[in-house]
């Protein structure tokens, strides 16, 4: 194309030129406009359900909060209809419920959703269930070789209370304490709240002269106090 030097003829020019390709132009920004409010209507719909099945989820463990094994066909039927994160979240509840009734057949068959529905994100929790259930069940290798397989740091310190139940279910009280204390001290230097019934597990094997399990959370609350206000 011959350059153009003249101002009217490059007004020309252009004027042409979008006369010619106006219409796919603004059927090109319609269509990215479009894809764009799609998109955006998408996630807002994704978020909508999320909410939705999360509040459902939430419905249903509350009924085993408060009904325990009685409400352990609502969640069955629940999981059977959502096959995915959220009834593998509820499939670990369900067999924390069967694990106290002494269910063990049925938690093993809720931790099995839970592993097979829940992804990498669910996948260390169904670990540590199905650990505390092979340890209460007598079969203490089985938890042992689970917990030996659950590579993610963040459940350390539930790996080594569930390690206390194997012990002390064998009878090693020593062992049970020592892996109790593990647990409360990989908690306490996480900043992480020390559970009530960890310190119940601890103070039941602890012997006469050691220090209880709240006497040493306040001492870790209070000198993590001291250097918040010394910074």
């Amino acid at each position: 194309m011959d350059v153009l030097t003249d101002d009217h003829e490059r007004e020309e020019a252009v004027r042409k030129w979008w006369h010619e390709y106006w219409k796919p132009l603004t059927l090109g920004v319609v269509i990215a406009l479009g894809g764009l409010l799609g998109w955006r209507q998408f996630q807002a719909y994704q978020l909508e359900q999320h909410q939705q099945e999360a509040y459902a989820v939430f419905q249903v463990q509350l009924q085993l909060q408060q009904q325990g094994v009685n409400a352990v066909p609502q969640a069955e039927a629940y999981m059977k209809e959502h096959q995915d994160v959220f009834g593998a979240v509820l499939a670990l509840d369900t067999a924390a419920v069967q694990l106290l009734a002494r269910d063990y057949d049925g938690a093993l068959k809720s931790v099995a959703f839970a592993k097979a529905h829940g992804g990498e994100l669910i996948a260390p929790s169904a670990a540590l269930t199905e650990a505390r259930l092979y340890a209460q069940t007598g079969k203490p290798a089985e938890a042992e070789r689970i917990l030996n397989g659950l590579k993610d740091g963040a459940y350390a310190p539930d790996a080594a209370e569930v390690r206390g139940d194997i012990a002390l279910a064998s009878g090693d009280r020593a062992a049970a304490k020592a892996s109790y204390q593990q647990a409360i001290d990989l908690l306490i230097a996480r900043k992480v709240p020390v559970s009530p019934v960890l310190q119940m597990k601890y103070d039941n094997v602890i012997a006469v002269g050691d220090t209880p399990a709240y006497q040493q959370v306040q001492a870790a609350v209070q000198a993590q106090t001291v250097q918040q206000i010394e910074q």
